[in-house]
């Protein structure tokens, strides 16, 4: 199944635990799959596990993990240091006496002095945080996989039927290349009669003349590489697993074969067909750059 490369998943911790997880993932074009992590600083020792999980639900494209944490109470307390409250209580009594003040200071300037009280967080324990984020970002991911399919049909379907489009252009050109001859030919044949009466050396010479035009201008090679082509691109579409370079690649030799049938036909109607066949390529580039 074809797969887009943007997307969005998002899933919180359920349930009551030691800590709370939500975890958002987006992801976006890119030529190769691209991982980027922010998370908590104390548990970053787990970002190696979290770009292991991301490989599994991703091939290509930039992937963005951002982890946020809600501890619980428990894990954070109230610490009173009081060796530096009692060098502060000193050092603002001999203030007051070198003032000659007679009040003292309160508890609620010594609490607000630097690192009197201060908070402290107790180190995490990375087996059980890993043991509540990963079933989290296990879920993200997998919301964040289902909506690049979805993405991925619709991509496909869009495609499918510009391919369509350009079979039926295609089969217009080969149904016009045969009378890029015959044209030419009666061209040829109006332009000698204006000058002088046609000899039966002259029509052959016109006829080598005709023969050498159609050897140039001839498309059938073209053509069946063409129609080849779109083939495994449908054929490509149908596949599984990461398509989006093979279809890159295909999207590049169709080019190049309407491009080559353009320069050759030397003819309107072949022209005209041909920019609208690059038209539907291009739109096809275009959605091609979103697909895994």
């Amino acid at each position: 199944m074809v797969s887009s490369m943007t997307g969005f998943g998002q899933a919180e911790s359920e349930g009551q635990g030691p800590a709370r997880y939500r975890v958002e993932v987006k992801s976006v074009n890119h030529r190769y799959l691209d991982v980027a992590v922010r998370m908590p600083r104390d548990i970053q020792a787990l970002e190696e596990r979290v770009r292991r999980t991301v490989q599994q639900y991703a091939g290509r494209g930039r992937v963005e993990v951002y982890i946020n944490r809600q501890e619980a109470s428990a894990d954070t307390k109230v610490v009173f240091d009081s060796s530096l409250a009692a060098a502060y209580l000193s050092a603002l009594g001999e203030m007051c006496s070198f003032c000659s003040l007679e009040e003292r200071p309160g508890l609620d300037l010594l609490a607000r002095l630097p690192d009197v009280l201060r908070l402290e967080k107790k180190e995490a324990d990375l087996e059980q945080s890993w043991a509540e984020l990963s079933p989290v970002l296990e879920l993200a991911l997998q919301r964040l996989a289902r909506q690049r399919q979805t993405e991925g049909i619709r991509l496909a379907e869009d495609i499918a039927a510009r391919l369509a489009a350009v079979a039926e252009l295609a089969a217009a050109i080969k149904e016009r290349a045969p009378a890029v001859v015959v044209d030419y030919r009666l061209r040829l044949e109006e332009k000698l009669r204006g000058f002088f009466d046609v000899t039966e050396t002259d029509r052959a010479r016109m006829l080598t003349e005709v023969a050498i035009f159609a050897d140039r201008s001839s498309i059938d090679e073209e053509l069946v590489r063409l129609g080849s082509h779109l083939k495994a691109c449908g054929e490509t579409l149908s596949g599984q697993g990461q398509v989006g370079r093979k279809l890159d690649f295909i999207t590049q030799e169709l080019f190049r074969e309407v491009n080559t049938i353009g320069a050759k036909a030397n003819d309107y109607h072949i022209a005209s067909l041909v920019v609208d066949i690059k038209t539907e390529l291009e739109k096809i580039r275009e959605q091609v750059q979103n697909i895994e």
